[in-house]
């Protein structure tokens, strides 16, 4: 279930974190020149509306809060959303949104919100930025975006203006590697960012105190909530301690190849303090 707190907040990271992509030129967009603040947003109302669209998946959920931003919040003429494009009774895409903008122009928005892990291997996959199931990788994204998504309004919407992709995420790096600079050149240097490491590799985590400390936490965040920064309480049944975390992910890896996205918190006062989000990895990954 989303708790009004937890649509809130990702509502705030939805419109206010960075750009996943690069804003130079007119087809990509950074949502800081609105911003959007907390006592903007009527929680009840976002709940209701969120309910409404009963979506489980990440992306999803993303074009959701993306949806309730632009109709309830920036108040724009909403002409079409999720428009399925249709050839000989067989539908081959969707375009995310069209509406009129505050500058009157007809716009077109391709919305995603990604996660990538950067490898210094390729492994053959034509990038080194890949999704966590190594399927989806971060250049085959920009090529769908920029070469498939966006062109698709042409031929259909002929009176667009400006057409866009508006891109959220996080880049997540090998523990021990540092932020590769400057990186591929379609990211934005104020992209966010984590870590990943395999599964072997959490034993040996277990003898830095940063990890085992007495106040330190874990949590495996549940999708579609993978996106704002958490604080948590002192007292939740969410949170372990080292030893718990690394039993969990043994038994999560015992049966599945899904990579789990944690959170790792610090105790400060009467909560706990988001230090470091990163994903768990099967040694054998990306195959």
């Amino acid at each position: 279930m989303n708790s009004a707190s937890q649509l809130v907040r990702d509502l705030l990271w939805a419109v206010n974190s960075p750009a996943l992509l690069k804003t130079t030129g007119d087809h990509c967009c950074d949502s800081n020149v609105w911003g959007l603040k907390e006592q903007d947003i009527q929680a009840a109302h976002l709940v209701d509306f969120m309910a409404s669209r009963n979506v489980r998946s990440l992306g999803k959920y993303f074009e959701g809060l993306v949806s309730y931003w632009l109709h309830h919040l920036r108040r724009v003429e909403v002409l079409f959303e999720s428009f399925a494009i249709r050839e000989q009774k067989r539908t081959v895409g969707e375009i995310d949104f069209i509406f009129i903008d505050e500058q009157n122009r007809v716009t077109h928005w391709e919305v995603a919100v990604k996660f990538y892990l950067f490898s210094p291997l390729s492994y053959g996959l034509g990038s080194h930025y890949l999704g966590p199931n190594a399927v989806d990788t971060l250049d085959r994204k920009i090529e769908r975006i920029f070469g498939q998504q966006l062109p698709r309004s042409k031929k259909c919407f002929p009176n667009v203006e400006l057409r866009q992709a508006f891109v959220k995420g996080r880049i997540f790096y090998p523990l021990m590697h540092q932020r590769e600079l400057p990186g591929h050149p379609h990211l934005s240097c104020t992209h966010l960012d984590g870590s990943w490491l395999r599964q072997a590799d959490i034993g040996q985590q277990g003898g830095d105190p940063a990890w085992r400390a007495e106040s330190v936490r874990y949590q495996v965040l549940d999708k579609p909530h993978w996106l704002s920064v958490i604080d948590a309480p002192a007292v939740s049944d969410h949170l372990m301690p080292f030893d718990d975390f690394l039993f969990c992910m043994n038994r999560h890896f015992a049966d599945s190849q899904r990579c789990p996205l944690v959170v790792q918190f610090e105790s400060e006062g009467v909560g706990y303090v988001e230090t470091r989000r990163f994903f768990v990895v099967p040694d054998c990954w990306p195959h």
